[in-house]
């Protein structure tokens, strides 16, 4: 992995359908996007959560990301469906960088 990035989505309760839905139509355009080198999805049911790790060319390719889905009303698709709307994600939001070699 190259830039790590680990994100929580937490889905009001009977949301994650609808979670799931807008995750299948939102994540061909992020695989697409410049720097992005994959993306892998997690599921837990106990606690309704989904955690995204995202492996990035350098974390200002993220940056640009993030900046873009904000642009383009990532908000306003995603709080209807998640605890603490898409403040809750970005607040989660952990930007590791690359692995060491520890």
């Amino acid at each position: 992995m190259k830039n790590l990035v680990i994100a929580e989505f937490k889905a009001q309760p009977g949301k994650a359908e609808e979670l799931t839905n807008i995750f299948n139509e939102a994540l061909v355009d992020t695989r697409a996007f410049d720097g992005c080198l994959s993306i892998d999805l997690y599921y837990e049911e106990k606690t309704n959560t989904f955690t995204m790790l995202e492996n990035w060319e350098s974390l200002d390719h993220y940056e640009k990301y993030l900046q873009w889905r904000i642009d383009t009303g990532i908000q306003d698709v995603m709080d209807p469906v998640l605890e603490g709307g898409w403040d809750g994600v970005v607040s989660s939001i952990k930007r590791l960088g690359p692995k060491t070699d520890i």
